[in-house]
């Protein structure tokens, strides 16, 4: 028995171990290729702040070519979510960079919350009790809901659940009505990010 409970936590603690082992190679492998990674300060819950400088979206730069300087293709971007504003709304065109910007925001909360580097050059990030996100999916809609349907639901459950302590990522959502519509909803969307005081990024097409 006594053998037994050693093992289990032995077991355990190889685990993260191998974790934080994982998280060193990661640094050590951006940090060749010229991309800089931070330890971020974490400042109390109750400041609601995501700061970077420098931030840049680590999913893809993991995508690109192992053998090339990322330093010139990897395009940097700060974030400033404070007291001077919460709720942050990205337009323009298809391919402009609007998702990347707003999963670079998910992905440094997610790190820094684990306790680990932040792709940027400078980092100050509150922790999160909720992250939550609204993207377009392609799985199999609620039976007679329709597209519009499945969106305004996937909305819903998210302001249900959501406090001003969360991290709200909406991205093109609203995108399968009409741009009247969609205009007039998101109008009504950024007002209920506003009043509930979360930290949110909405990349939208509407301009």
């Amino acid at each position: 028995g006594h053998v037994d409970l050693w093992w289990t936590a032995d077991s355990a603690l190889s685990g993260e171990i191998a974790f934080y082992l994982a998280a060193v190679r990661l640094r050590q492998r951006l940090e060749a290729r010229g991309l800089p990674l931070t330890l971020p300060e974490i400042p109390p819950m109750s400041e609601r702040v995501c700061i970077l400088k420098n931030g840049y979206n680590l999913n893809l730069a993991l995508h690109l070519s192992p053998h090339d300087d990322l330093s010139e293709r990897v395009i940097t971007n700060d974030v400033q979510i404070d007291d001077s504003g919460r709720v942050f709304i990205l337009t323009g065109p298809n391919q402009g960079g609007k998702t990347t910007y707003t999963q670079m925001v998910g992905v440094a909360q997610i790190l820094a919350q684990a306790g680990l580097w932040v792709p940027a050059t400078h980092a100050r990030i509150s922790p999160i009790d909720q992250l939550f996100t609204h993207y377009p999916i392609e799985e199999k809609l609620e039976k007679g809901t329709g597209r519009f349907g499945d969106e305004a639901r996937r909305l819903s459950d998210i302001f249900t659940q959501a406090t001003p302590h969360s991290l709200i990522l909406l991205n093109e959502s609203l995108a399968s009505t009409s741009p009247g519509e969609s205009l007039y909803l998101a109008r009504d969307v950024v007002r209920a990010l506003r009043m509930l005081g979360a930290r949110a990024i909405f990349a939208t097409h509407l301009h």
